[in-house]
């Protein structure tokens, strides 16, 4: 389950997971060129906090019922991943794509950006790769070491799944 939740991000997603379109959406186009370094990194990571609790609140609500052992189905796994998981991190990317990067970094955040669609890609070709290994599809383990090195905290960080307390007897 740990690796399950670990691929549901990112970017999350590894990484840098969804939900934070709605801030942009309300920010004048303006405010968003020409940030700063130290700008762009908080703002992204704020989008990326964001998808973060969208992802693991709505993993855990769907498979926290599972025992820390357990692993779900490739059908649950499935229909998470497209009711979810894809949603999520498509609507992650396409508010981190709204930010324009600091002049001179616009290569380096480029190649992290397609790197997470590649990623997003291959979890849409096969759902199933959150069950398996890692859980994180290739894409975007690339993104989140990207986003790590440019010193996007919350960007460059797995999610785990949060430790369950045992069942009472």
């Amino acid at each position: 389950m740990r690796g399950f939740l670990v691929g549901v991000c990112c970017a999350s997603l590894a990484l840098m997971a969804g939900c934070g379109d709605d801030e942009n959406e309300s920010t004048p186009p303006e405010v968003l060129s020409g940030l700063t370094r130290g700008d762009f990194v908080l703002r992204a990571d704020r989008i990326c906090m964001q998808g973060r609790k969208r992802l693991v609140l709505t993993g855990n609500r769907t498979f926290g019922g599972l025992g820390s052992e357990q692993k779900p189905s490739d059908a649950e796994v499935t229909e998470f991943a497209k009711r979810e998981a894809i949603p999520t991190l498509r609507r992650q990317y396409a508010g981190l794509r709204e930010l324009e990067p600091p002049p001179g970094d616009e290569r380096q955040i480029a190649r992290i950006l397609d790197r997470a669609e590649l990623g997003i890609d291959q979890l849409q070709a096969d759902p199933t790769i959150l069950n398996r290994g890692s859980g994180i599809p290739p894409g975007l383990q690339q993104a989140q070491q990207g986003a790590f090195e440019y010193g996007l905290g919350a960007c460059g960080q797995p999610i785990e799944r949060q430790a369950q307390s045992p069942a009472a007897p």
